[in-house]
C-alpha cells in the first residue's frame, strides 16, 4: 500500500484549516527555508497524520481529533532528559507509514527528499509543468548603491533616538560605518570552490534585485551570484520589463539556464530549492553543491551594514511589550486573550515607528505570545485567555524592518516575559541585568559559540541558590545543565549561522550583531528575555539598554 506526502503549504492549508497554519511558528521564523521546516501530512489507509517539530506542536491543540499526530525533535525544558537522541524528520515519516511505499510531490525540498531517499527510495509525482527562464543581468554596483542610499537615509532617522540609548554614541559612530557589500561573499565562494551561488528563496533573492519577496515570488525570480562577475544574473518565469534588467536571453528550464552560464560548481539552497528543479539539474550534469550555509554566513557577515534597521526592529519590540504590559496590569480582572496583547503590541509598534520616520516599513513574521501555563513550547498567540493567575505571560517577537523600497533589510529577535509573581519578576530582572552588564561585554571578535555559552552559563551561577528555593530549578540540576542557546547571531531573518550552544566552532566577527538570551521554562513557569548586541572592533555594544541614570 503506498502512502502520500502532502508537502505543498495550500494544500496542508486546505485540509488542516488556516488557525492550524497560523498557530505555527517556524515557518514564519525560516523566512529562507519556510517549506524545511513546515509539518507535513501524510495520507495513509484512509486517514491522515501531521508530521510536525515538537517546537510548533502546541499548534496542533486546534486539530479535529481525526487528525492524528507524530512530533519529532526537541525543544529544551528542565524536566527533559536531553541525553537520548530525539526523532529525526524521516524518522517520523517511515514510523508512520511502516514498510509502506512513500509517495512524495516533487516541489518538496532538497533537503527533505535527501533526508527521506537517506533510507529507501521515495516515488516522485509532480503537479507543474517545467517553467522556461527569461535571462537578466544586473549591475551587483546599481544593487549596493541602493543598499547604501536607504541604508544612510534610514540610519540619519534614527541617530537622536539612538542617542538615548546606553551606548547611543558608539551606536550611532556605526549606523552608517560597515559597507562591507558582497565582499564577504566573494571570500566565501573562493574558499569553498563554488564558482557560484544559485539563490532560490524569495527572501533571499531581495538582495540581489533590490525587488521586494513578493514581487520575486509573483514572477518567479531567482538569482546567481558569480564572485568574478560584475553583475548579477537573473532568471524569471515572467519577462521583466526594467532598464536595470537587461535582457541576456531565455532558456527553456532552469537547468538549461545554468548550463549556458559554464560554470564548474554552483552552490545551491537545499532547504529551499524543489526537488524537481534539483533532479533536473543534476541529470544534465550540472555539479551542485548545497550552500545555504554560505548563504547565512555571508548575512551575518554583512548585517553589520544595516545595523540601523536591527536597532530599530528590536527597540520597536520593546515599545510593543511596554504598552501590552501596561495594558495587561489594567485589565486583570477583565476577559482578555493572548491575541489582545498581540493587539495592542502592534499598534505601539506601529506609533514607535511613525515617530520615528518608518511608518509602514515594521511587519510582524513571529508573534509567540502565551502563558506558561499554556504550554512551554514556542507557539504563536491564539484565542487563550490570560489573566493574573497566569504566572508568566512570554513575548518573544519577530519583527521585520524594510527600507523604502520594501526589501528586509533587519528584523528582531527580543523576549520579555510579564511576571504575575514579584519573586519570578525579580528574577527575570537579574536575568536581564547578566544579559545587559555581563554577557553581552563579554563577547569578543573570535569567540566561539560554544565559548560564549560557557560565559552565559558562568554569569548564572550566582543564581543557582535562589533558582533552585523558587523551584526554578530542578533538584539535581545545576546551571550547567543549562543546554539551551544563550543567544546567537542574526541578520535579515532569525536563522544564523552562529549558536551560543555547547559544540559550535563557529565564531562571531566584527560587524556581526545578534541577541543574547535566556529562556527558563519549568512547570507552568516560562521566563524570557532577550536582548540586542552588536560587534565593533572597540567593544561589544548593546541596543536595547536604556540608559542609565546617574
Amino acid at each position: 500500500m503506498q502512502a502520500i506526502l502532502i508537502t505543498r503549504l495550500d494544500e496542508i492549508i486546505n485540509h488542516l484549516g488556516y488557525e492550524f497554519f497560523s498557530q505555527l511558528t517556524y515557518p514564519g521564523i525560516y523566512r529562507g527555508a519556510m517549506r524545511n521546516v513546515s509539518p507535513v501530512l501524510i495520507e495513509h489507509a484512509g486517514k491522515f497524520t501531521v508530521v510536525i517539530s515538537e517546537a510548533d506542536s502546541d499548534a496542533c491543540k486546534v486539530l479535529d481529533e481525526d487528525i492524528a499526530v507524530k512530533v519529532y525533535g526537541r525543544y529544551f525544558d528542565w524536566h527533559k532528559d536531553l541525553t537520548q537522541p530525539a526523532l529525526s524528520f524521516a524518522a517520523a515519516i517511515y514510523d508512520v507509514i511502516g514498510n509502506n511505499s512513500l509517495v512524495g510531490d516533487d516541489n518538496m525540498p532538497v533537503s527533505r527528499y535527501l533526508a527521506l531517499t537517506g533510507e529507501r527510495d521515495v516515488e516522485l509525482f509532480s503537479r507543474e509543468v517545467m517553467a522556461g527562464r527569461y535571462i537578466y543581468h544586473k549591475s551587483q554596483q546599481e544593487i549596493m548603491a541602493q543598499w547604501r542610499s536607504t541604508r544612510n537615509a534610514d540610519a540619519a532617522l534614527l541617530r537622536n533616538y539612538c542617542l538615548t540609548l546606553r551606548d547611543g554614541p558608539a551606536l550611532v559612530d556605526w549606523l552608517a560605518r560597515s559597507d562591507v557589500g558582497f565582499a564577504p561573499l566573494a571570500q566565501l565562494c573562493l574558499s569553498n570552490n563554488l564558482s557560484a551561488i544559485y539563490i532560490s528563496a524569495p527572501h533571499e533573492v531581495e538582495m540581489f534585485t533590490g525587488l521586494p519577496a513578493s514581487c520575486i515570488g509573483q514572477y518567479g525570480i531567482t538569482a546567481l551570484y558569480c564572485p568574478q562577475h560584475d553583475d548579477i544574473t537573473l532568471f524569471s518565469e515572467q519577462p521583466l520589463l526594467r532598464a536595470d534588467f537587461r535582457p541576456a536571453g531565455r532558456a527553456d528550464s532552469l537547468a538549461a539556464a545554468l548550463l549556458a552560464q559554464n560554470l564548474a560548481s554552483i552552490g545551491y539552497q537545499a532547504d529551499d530549492l524543489c526537488v524537481r528543479d534539483y533532479l533536473d539539474c543534476t541529470a544534465a550534469g550540472l555539479a551542485l553543491q548545497d550552500a545555504a550555509w554560505v548563504l547565512r554566513k555571508w548575512q551575518d557577515r554583512r548585517a553589520g551594514d544595516d545595523t540601523a534597521y536591527f536597532v530599530f526592529a528590536a527597540n520597536a519590540v520593546l515599545a510593543g511589550f511596554n504598552a501590552a504590559q501596561a495594558f495587561f496590569w489594567r485589565n486583570t480582572t477583565g476577559d482578555i486573550t493572548e491575541r489582545d496583547l498581540v493587539a495592542v503590541f502592534q499598534q505601539a509598534v506601529n506609533r514607535f515607528a511613525s515617530q520615528l520616520g518608518f511608518t509602514g516599513r515594521v511587519f510582524s513574521y513571529f508573534s509567540i505570545v502565551h502563558s506558561g501555563a499554556r504550554t512551554l513550547l514556542p507557539a504563536t498567540a491564539g484565542d487563550y485567555r490570560v489573566t493574573a493567575a497566569d504566572k508568566t505571560i512570554k513575548f518573544d517577537m519577530g519583527l521585520r524592518a524594510t527600507d523604502v523600497f520594501g526589501c528586509t533589510r533587519g528584523c528582531s529577535d527580543i523576549a520579555r516575559t510579564i511576571c504575575t509573581d514579584p519573586q519570578q519578576a525579580a528574577i527575570h530582572h537579574r536575568l536581564r541585568n547578566l544579559l545587559i552588564d555581563q554577557l553581552t561585554p563579554a563577547i569578543r571578535p573570535g569567540m566561539s559559540g560554544e565559548q560564549i555559552h560557557q560565559v552565559g552559563v558562568d554569569c548564572l551561577r550566582p543564581l543557582e541558590a535562589e533558582l533552585h528555593g523558587l523551584n526554578l530549578l530542578p533538584a539535581g540540576k545545576s546551571v550547567d545543565d543549562y543546554r539551551r542557546d544563550c543567544g546567537h547571531t542574526l541578520q535579515r531573518q532569525t536563522i544564523s549561522s552562529v549558536y551560543f550552544l555547547p559544540g559550535v566552532s563557529e565564531t562571531v566577527e566584527v560587524g556581526m550583531l545578534g541577541c543574547v538570551e535566556y529562556v527558563w521554562p519549568i512547570n507552568d513557569v516560562l521566563i524570557a528575555v532577550e536582548d540586542g548586541y552588536l560587534i565593533t572592533p572597540e567593544k561589544t555594544l548593546s541596543f536595547t539598554a536604556e540608559r542609565m541614570l546617574p
